[in-house]
C-alpha cells in the first residue's frame, strides 16, 4: 500500500481545505492545510500539489523545475535549520512502479562526507529497500540511520498512488505529514515529526493508478520517470547547495 494523493479527496477538500491555489506557466500550484488529520483520516498538515499536462513535461521541463524548485525551496526553509538533511528514498528499485524515490535519490549529491568543506550544506542519503528484499523493517533501518547521524530534516522520496488517471505521472506533491509504513505484518510504523522529533517532509509522484485494489501504471511510466526524478532532484541539488 502506498500514499494516495491529496488531490484524490476532491471536492470535498477543494472546499474547506483549499488555502490557496495559483496558476504558473501552465503548473497548477495547489496548497491544502489539514488541521485535524484523524477527522479527514489523513496526516495532519501542509499539502503542496503541482499538476501538468504532457506538454508541460515533455516540453517545458525547465519550467515544470523551477515552479517545484521554488515551492520546495520555501518550504524546506520553514524546517531546515542548518543541520543534516537525510533524504530517504523508499520504495523498490526494481519495480519501476515503485521506484520514484530510489531513482531520485541516485540523481542527488551526498555531501555528509566532506568534513572539511565546513560552508557545504550537509546531505545525507539513505535507501532502505523493502522488507521483502533486505528480511529487515524498513522503518527499523531508517530508524538506526536517524539515531547515528541526527539529522535537522527528514526528507522522504516514495511513489504514491491515485484513483484519478488525470494525476497519474502528472502530479508533484510536497507535504510535511511524513508516511505510514504498510510493509509489516503485525503493525503500521509512522514516520513523522512525533516519531523522532525532527520534521518530516514528503516528496512524491502518483506512479500507480488504483482500480478495484488493483494497480496500474502507464505505459509511459519509465520515460516520464526519467523526467520526473530529474526535475525533483536537479531541484533539490540546487536548494541544498545555494
Amino acid at each position: 500500500m502506498k500514499q494516495n494523493l491529496i488531490l484524490d479527496a476532491g471536492e470535498m477538500f477543494e472546499k474547506d481545505k483549499l488555502i490557496a491555489r495559483k496558476k504558473i506557466n501552465d503548473v497548477l500550484v495547489k496548497h491544502y492545510f489539514i488541521k485535524d488529520g484523524k477527522k479527514e483520516k489523513r496526516n495532519s498538515g501542509d499539502y503542496f500539489t503541482l499538476s501538468f499536462d504532457d506538454d508541460v513535461l515533455y516540453k517545458k521541463e525547465k519550467v515544470l523545475e523551477k515552479v517545484f524548485l521554488k515551492t520546495f525551496k520555501t518550504f524546506l526553509a520553514k524546517y531546515h535549520k542548518g543541520g543534516t538533511i537525510l533524504f530517504v528514498g523508499l520504495g523498490n528499485s526494481s519495480i519501476l512502479g515503485d521506484s520514484f524515490g530510489v531513482n531520485t535519490l541516485n540523481k542527488l549529491i551526498a555531501t555528509n562526507a566532506y568534513n572539511d568543506f565546513l560552508t557545504i550544506p550537509k546531505v545525507a542519503l539513505f535507501a532502505p529497500e523493502t522488507t521483502s528484499k533486505t528480511g529487515i523493517s524498513s522503518f527499523k533501518l531508517i530508524e538506526m540511520v536517524v539515531n547515528h547521524l541526527k539529522p535537522d530534516v527528514i526528507i522522504l522520496l516514495d511513489s504514491f498512488v491515485t484513483s484519478n488517471v488525470n494525476f497519474i505521472n502528472r502530479t508533484i506533491e510536497i507535504n510535511d505529514c511524513g508516511v505510514i509504513f504498510q510493509d509489516q505484518l503485525r503493525s503500521n510504523r509512522v514516520i513523522d515529526k512525533k516519531t523522532f522529533q525532527i520534521p518530516v517532509l514528503s516528496i512524491g509522484c502518483p506512479t500507480l493508478l488504483e482500480y478495484e485494489k488493483t494497480f496500474f501504471s502507464k505505459y509511459t511510466l519509465e520515460q516520464d520517470l526519467e523526467i520526473l526524478t530529474k526535475i525533483v532532484a536537479n531541484a533539490i541539488n540546487h536548494t541544498v547547495m545555494s
